[in-house]
């Protein structure tokens, strides 16, 4: 495993059209989790939990902040070469 860091994380999409304006999913997320360290994201629907693992795990560009994992910045890192080895699981209703 490795160290993640997320550093002012924000993920907004752009506006659609004029009825639908821009959406901010997550907003300045800060967060370490140490190497070895269990982490679970837990929170209503539409809270932004998926769409912070998608961009720890590189499938989701950020629009601001950043992402390091062992000491190393990887927002500008594409994807195919990231290697990141990370991405959700998604847990199963009772």
């Amino acid at each position: 495993m490795a160290r993640v860091v997320l550093e002012n994380l924000v993920k907004t999409y752009p506006p659609t059209d004029k009825k639908n304006p821009a959406f901010t999913a997550v907003k300045g997320i800060d967060l370490e989790i140490r190497d070895r360290e269990f982490m679970v994201l837990v929170g209503p629907s539409g809270c932004g939990k998926s769409t912070t693992l998608r961009m720890i795990a590189g499938l989701e560009d950020i629009t601001a902040g950043s992402i390091a994992i062992d000491d190393q910045v990887v927002n500008e890192v594409p994807r195919a070469r990231s290697r990141r080895h990370a991405g959700p699981v998604r847990a199963a209703r009772a």
